[in-house]
């Protein structure tokens, strides 16, 4: 046969191979082709109820969208792929009802979330994700907080009305639930309302709590009673306490010079009258606030507004039971010392400089550490609950009680150490959690130390752990600041949704390094004649802690529910060795520190 006519041939078999037997084949090259032809799979699978039985016919189809995204990653097709790989698990898992099936949809839903936030399919995932939590996985906390997500994240999205629709259905559902948590304790506060933070004028910003105001035509439903305010050279807290919850919305206003004007930042609470006894001018002139300005807005509305001399930084939200708002502003982080240009440059001289002056560098390194906020020289101790807070009672125990004699016998030996110590109490007295952290920031604390005991309902746990302010990322975690907090389990997960901009002036990372520091080195101390389990260090959402400026730490001593360990707590003996420990441990957080200036 001659060769133009074998290559000839060779091409017509080609070309009946591509129209016969190719066509899928040559198709796969193309990802908007697979995808279409999955999507057609999948839509002819669900109106087949007889051929959905078979998982072979939705791994099919699942191969479609997995070659799709697979040939294109970061293509146009890829979220689409994502999603309907996330459809088809979820299609399986009704019908098989295996978890593993729910899970794999829940993890393909959030693939498309993390990694293309600004897809108009984003929303349509976290709302899919929302309903296997709860239908196929009967996790409807998490649900809870896959629906807030849509509220917070896309409000404009076509899934944020019907995310709401479900968060009305399960906030009723859980309402008794809620009232049953928050009556255990009127010292410890819900957040009920997104928080505003801006290094900018902000822009309108309307809390959760307003979808719990009064109905239109109503008047002055809730009171302004009462204004607090701590301040310090570079951080002020306002807190605006009322008697009944209502919504609000901020708004920071630039300076205006021709009026001779500073920053203002106002907050208007929705169908709210001001008391009587409310000033309507309150001079504080602290060096960040000039003073606080009192009136009505319109018939309905009550104003506050804040002439601010000094702003890096603000935010605004709500705590309930009672129910109040919290300001904080942030002035200059370094109060307006800097490490000169000498410091700096002594500081990196050269090895034989460092040996022949030497106590000329230690002179600039501890400089350095003051310069920097690195010192630790204050330490502000929080006794945990107090007066009729109780805190949890077990075994005769009022955990109060513990509290204060435990945070008396930590500073003395703080004192003895060379260290300033401040106590948020030292009676039987009720502090808000609010005025706590208020305290120490007003106080330029360097730590913060909160004392606490644990309980759990299984009255076998027992041991120590300690907390720093993060996501709770275990149950344990997430029951604990449920119980600490006095809410449900649910509003920890809503408070999830917001953690991140509540922590934006926290101090995460040296927490985290103080709590591991007093944790290894109180349970090495205790574990010398005593046996306790190890609990850990764990990140998880106080409200205690948060908004503290200095590095934070609650410390869970024991479980009062265990009755081996509450006879433990009540005994000075142990609480002393306990509190050597916690000193040990700020002493190594210390040397940590101050050693990093060294360097």
């Amino acid at each position: 046969m001659p060769q133009h006519t074998r290559i000839l041939s060779c091409m017509l078999l080609v070309c009946l191979f591509f129209l016969i037997g190719g066509t899928d084949s040559a198709f796969s090259a193309y990802p908007s082709q697979e995808f279409k032809q999955g999507w057609r799979d999948f839509h002819r699978l669900l109106d087949n109820p007889r051929k959905a039985k078979y998982r072979s016919h939705w791994y099919a189809v699942k191969d479609h969208f997995q070659r799709a995204y697979t040939q294109s990653p970061k293509g146009s097709y890829a979220p689409k792929s994502l999603f309907y790989l996330g459809r088809v698990y979820d299609e399986m898992s009704k019908i098989s009802m295996l978890k593993s099936d729910a899970l794999k949809a829940v993890d393909y839903y959030t693939r498309v979330v993390l990694r293309f936030p600004d897809h108009s399919w984003a929303d349509d995932a976290l709302f899919r994700r929302a309903q296997v939590e709860m239908n196929q996985l009967k996790d409807k906390d998490q649900a809870y907080l896959s629906l807030l997500s849509i509220v917070h994240k896309y409000p404009k999205g076509d899934m944020a009305p019907k995310a709401k629709k479900m968060l009305e259905k399960l906030d009723k559902t859980n309402r008794k639930t809620v009232r049953a948590s928050s009556s255990k304790s009127a010292s410890k506060s819900a957040l009920s309302s997104a928080p505003s933070t801006s290094r900018t004028p902000a822009k309108k910003t309307v809390s959760r709590s307003s979808h719990a105001s009064p109905k239109p035509g109503t008047q002055t439903a809730a009171h302004l009673v009462r204004v607090r305010h701590w301040s310090s050279k570079d951080y002020t807290r306002v807190v605006l306490d009322l008697d009944e919850q209502t919504g609000f919305y901020n708004h920071l206003l630039k300076p205006d010079s021709s009026l001779k004007t500073p920053h203002r930042l106002f907050v208007d609470l929705k169908n709210t009258g001001v008391g009587r006894e409310i000033a309507t001018e309150q001079h504080v002139a602290d060096g960040i606030l000039r003073s606080i300005r009192v009136g009505r807005h319109s018939k309905e509305d009550a104003r506050v507004v804040l002439d601010i001399d000094s702003i890096d930084n603000f935010r605004v939200f709500s705590l309930s039971n009672p129910f109040r708002v919290v300001i904080d502003v942030y002035g200059d982080k370094t109060g307006g010392t800097k490490p000169s240009p000498a410091d700096t440059r002594s500081a990196s001289t050269s090895n034989t400089t460092i040996v022949s002056q030497n106590a000329q560098s230690k002179s600039v390194a501890r400089s350095l550490v003051e310069q920097l906020g690195l010192k630790i020289k204050t330490i502000m101790v929080d006794p945990g609950h107090g007066g009729k807070d109780p805190g949890a009672v077990a075994n005769k125990i009022r955990e109060k009680d513990i509290n204060l004699k435990m945070a008396k016998i930590l500073g003395k030996k703080l004192e003895k150490k060379g260290f300033k110590v401040l106590y948020t109490r030292t009676t039987d007295v009720f502090v808000p959690l609010e005025e706590r952290t208020a305290m120490a920031n007003a106080r330029d604390a360097d730590l913060f130390i909160s004392v606490h005991c644990n309980a759990c309902p299984d009255k076998r746990a027992h041991g120590l752990e300690l907390y720093y302010l993060n996501l709770a990322k275990s149950r344990d975690a997430v029951r604990v600041a449920a119980r600490e907090n006095a809410v449900s389990v649910k509003k920890i997960s809503d408070l999830q949704v917001i953690l991140t901009d509540l922590m934006l002036n926290s101090k995460i990372t040296e927490s985290r390094d103080l709590a591991k520091d007093i944790h290894t080195k109180s349970l090495n101390k205790v574990r010398t004649k005593y046996k306790v389990n190890d609990h850990g260090v764990k990140g998880a959402p106080f409200y205690v802690l948060m908004g503290s400026k200095m590095p934070a730490v609650l410390a869970e001593l024991g479980y009062i529910t265990n009755a081996a360990e509450a006879k433990r707590l009540r005994s000075t003996a142990y609480l002393d060795r306990l509190a050597e420990g916690m000193v040990q441990g700020v002493l190594a957080y210390q040397r940590r520190i101050e050693g990093l200036a060294g360097l």
